[in-house]
């Protein structure tokens, strides 16, 4: 039995010391409470990008009025085309003077579109005697507020396209206060205006 003992005392000794360190381990480890490690779905949903949002065209609503087949009140975007809103009213009627209207112009809110009947804007040329002649310089003149595209046209300098933006102007922004005021107007300037002045009036 002795013989034995001193035969395997290197290996008791061995596993006696293993055995302490492994108590001494187990000790530790318990009286520190473990480290949670951050979540990876919570880091990830942090991290994770807001999806942007789409902001939505802003809606406006226009008055269609006249030769169209069904007139009334429409909601449209903002900027949307003239053509647009008539094709949702179901186009012109077969009255219509479309050569007066300006498809391609933007509605805005609030705007009143009227779209006439055919020689409906048209102005019967007056005869004026002689003597009148100068007693009523207006008649010579054209009025901006009610006049056509095609009257715009017969104006110095005016092409089809510059016509069409008098009446654009007057569309979105109501009549004409003065004359001076289509200096606003997108390529009509001051030298314009000194050729134009002559021919135009406001009532």
């Amino acid at each position: 039995m002795h013989s034995i003992i001193e035969k395997y005392r290197t290996l008791l000794v061995l596993l006696v010391i293993f055995a302490v360190f492994l108590i001494a381990y187990i000790l530790k480890n318990a009286s520190h409470p473990p480290i949670e490690e951050p979540s990876l779905t919570a880091t990830h949903v942090e991290k994770k990008e807001k999806p942007q949002t789409v902001k939505s065209p802003e809606k406006v609503y226009v008055d269609l009025k006249g030769e169209v087949v069904n007139p009334g009140l429409y909601e449209v975007s903002t900027g949307e085309r003239l053509k647009f809103v008539i094709d949702r009213a179901g186009g012109f009627t077969k009255n219509a003077d479309e050569k007066l209207m300006n498809l391609a112009v933007k509605v805005t809110d609030e705007m009143m579109i009227y779209v006439p009947k055919i020689g409906e804007m048209e102005v019967t040329p007056e005869i004026v005697p002689s003597s009148a002649s100068g007693t009523d310089q207006k008649k010579d003149k054209l009025n901006i507020n009610t006049a056509s595209q095609q009257e715009f046209e017969t104006l110095p300098g005016i092409g089809p396209s510059k016509a069409a933006t008098f009446v654009q102007y007057r569309e979105e922004n109501g009549p004409f206060t003065a004359i001076e005021e289509i200096t606003n107007i997108t390529g009509i300037g001051e030298k314009t205006f000194e050729k134009l002045k002559e021919h135009i009036y406001v009532q």
